[in-house]
């Protein structure tokens, strides 16, 4: 992975909504825009602008159907983005949970 695209796609994956498309994706074929907007929760203007910013990071694959473009996850990016994180040497480890009562009793 060259350092632009690497920079692209750390930058994409900054956005819980990019984020929620390709979690949308990662077990399914080739989906219409329609269909992510309403899994995601979006309209279609915002969901177009977050599509383009993957596309440009090619997390997500695309084809022509028609009229309509439909995207898949590009797993194999996202498997060399992971490669990537994982050569930093650190480990994975669950987050802590919240502890909402903890939480509100914390001064601001």
């Amino acid at each position: 992975m060259s350092r632009n695209t690497e920079s692209g796609v750390f930058t994409a994956l900054g956005h819980p909504t990019r984020r929620a498309v390709l979690a949308f994706l990662r077990n399914r074929d080739y989906v219409k825009v329609g269909e992510i907007a309403d899994a995601v929760g979006v309209s279609g203007s915002t969901l177009s602008g977050h599509l383009r910013t993957l596309r440009e990071a090619e997390l997500v694959d695309t084809r022509r159907r028609g009229t309509e473009i439909q995207y898949r996850v590009n797993l194999t990016l996202i498997d060399e983005a992971m490669l990537l994180l994982a050569s930093l040497g650190g480990t994975l480890k669950a987050p802590a949970s919240v502890d909402p009562i903890a939480h509100e009793r914390r001064e601001p």
